[in-house]
């Protein structure tokens, strides 16, 4: 079984970069998707009355899509923060890696 070559620090850093620009923009997507759910709460539960739902129905539909998106939200809320711990042990490992050799 063959094994990869180690990732050089560098390339290890930029993919963590990479993951963290990505999961700060699913960040953003979903803090902007849940503020628009939430001010559009009437209208939502509104259209869903218009397809023949009852208020209490269209309102239990509404509330368990808001449940789900926040649920979804908080998801990416981990994978940002477990992104930035990542990013910052990789800066932090480089920088004693350069001390260590500047010693």
């Amino acid at each position: 079984m063959a094994t990869s070559p180690p990732i050089l620090p560098s390339e290890a850093l930029r993919l963590a970069a990479d993951r963290l620009a990505s999961a700060r923009r699913s960040f953003e997507r979903g803090e902007r998707g849940l503020r628009q759910l939430r001010r559009s709460r009437i209208p939502f539960i509104n259209s869903l009355r218009n397809t023949g739902l009852t208020y209490v129905q269209a309102r239990a539909k509404y509330d368990r899509c808001l449940d789900e998106q926040q649920r979804l939200h908080q998801q990416t809320t981990h994978a940002l923060s477990y992104a930035e711990r990542l990013y910052g042990t990789l800066c932090a490992q480089i920088n004693l890696d350069e001390q260590k050799k500047a010693a």
